[in-house]
């Protein structure tokens, strides 16, 4: 009896996981009707001509990529350009890099940020002072160790143009040198399936969201009707938060694949992917540990439960779990884009899917202990993160039902 029970058991999470999966998958087929690769989308200058653009770029002690990432946004021939770099309290030779780039191209402004105000993040900080120095119709948020290839900001600026967009988000094309890096990096995109499907964040009736660190362009009048980062400023997912906002104060949205359009080395190792979600994952559940359990079991269950449905469950949910495993597989196969990694990993979700959680619990185990984030060396205290969450969050409702 006990053992027909724990068959049930599995049986239904496993067929639950693979119903979960398949539905993903038709997701990922519903939007590769349209084209939503950065790299393919055509130039096509306005009728107005090129629209003004500033790109943002926040660096603290960024001296092995900064000088990179700069050059390739000053390679591109974007004819209405302004580079802003904001060197943010760096005690390398970040400032210095950056002054020694600005000479040679008067199109880069740099920007020296000391210190950090009270109720900011350093982050937000030095890209809400980016912003307030920008005169441009257009503002892109990037990171500092981000290279560009040629042409991305015409065929973003025509993309967002043409469509009407007023926030443009894109994944960028990672480069991965390890098994670990693969491994770590396929099912963080499976778990993207999930959070933010391109065709919920377009959709204005439905609350997904989604912003990307690496790639956030904004058309410069709605950052300004929202505050700026000023309502996200102790967000630790600031970037994701912007998109929220965005989206929530009734503007339109579209997340695009930039892979091919620009790339970074996000971590290096698998011991680095793991270490690169300690101050987000939580953070990202807004401190609150009943998310967390929740995150786990849904993590668990949809890495776990086709496997086990289908080597331990009953013949229905065999069949079930079969196709849901294949829908993992056709699903990676169909976001994966340049060789990045191969589709087969898909079929190691047994062993990536708990390595992503015990990043969850791991990042929640260091803030909990230390009562706080630890971000480039500053210690921002829980008490206050959670606080800024609570108010944070009551402007989202608040703006959410005001523009619906």
């Amino acid at each position: 009896m006990t053992l027909l029970s724990l068959t049930g058991i599995i049986s239904i999470l496993g067929a639950v996981a693979s119903l979960l999966w398949i539905g993903a998958l038709v997701q990922v087929l519903a939007n590769s009707r349209k084209s939503t690769r950065l790299r393919e989308q055509p130039i096509e200058e306005p009728e107005d001509g090129w629209p003004s653009l500033a790109v943002i770029v926040a660096a603290r002690d960024e001296e092995a990529t900064v000088e990179a990432s700069i050059r390739s946004l000053l390679a591109q021939s974007y004819p209405a350009l302004e580079v802003i770099a904001v060197d943010d309290r760096s005690t390398d030779r970040t400032g210095a890099i950056l002054d020694e780039l600005a000479q040679h191209d008067h199109r880069l402004n740099v920007v020296h940020v000391t210190d950090i105000p009270s109720g900011w993040l350093g982050k937000t900080n030095a890209l809400q002072h980016g912003a307030e120095t920008a005169i441009a119709r257009w503002l892109l948020f990037t990171d500092a160790d981000i290279v560009f290839a040629p042409n991305t900001l015409e065929r973003a600026v025509s993309l967002v143009e043409l469509a009407g967009l007023d926030h443009l988000t894109a994944t960028p094309g990672t480069i991965l040198k390890t098994v670990g890096e693969r491994l770590f990096m396929a099912v963080f995109s499976l778990a993207f399936l999930f959070k933010a499907p391109p065709a919920w964040v377009e959709n204005r009736r439905i609350k997904a969201s989604i912003g990307v660190g690496a790639f956030n362009l904004v058309r410069a009048e709605v950052f300004e009707a929202i505050g700026g980062f000023k309502r996200v400023a102790m967000s630790i997912d600031e970037d994701m938060r912007l998109g929220q906002a965005i989206k929530f104060a009734g503007y339109r949205n579209r997340l695009v694949d930039g892979n091919g359009a620009f790339a970074v080395r996000w971590q290096v190792g698998l011991g680095g992917m793991i270490r690169g979600l300690e101050k987000n994952a939580f953070a990202s559940l807004d401190f609150r540990l009943p998310m967390v359990f929740l995150a786990t079991v849904v993590l668990l269950m949809l890495s776990l439960g086709p496997i086990c449905g289908l080597l331990f469950g009953f013949t229905w949910a065999r069949a079930i779990c079969g196709l849901g495993i294949l829908a993992t597989l056709v699903a990676l196969a169909l976001v994966t884009t340049g060789g990045r990694f191969h589709w087969l990993y898909a079929l190691l979700l047994p062993i990536s899917g708990p390595l992503l959680v015990f990043s969850l619990w791991r990042s929640t185990w260091f803030t909990l202990r230390r009562k706080g984030v630890t971000w480039r060396g500053h210690l921002y205290p829980l008490d206050q993160l959670r606080h800024h969450v609570e108010l944070r969050n009551y402007w989202f409702k608040e703006v959410w039902y005001s523009t619906r």
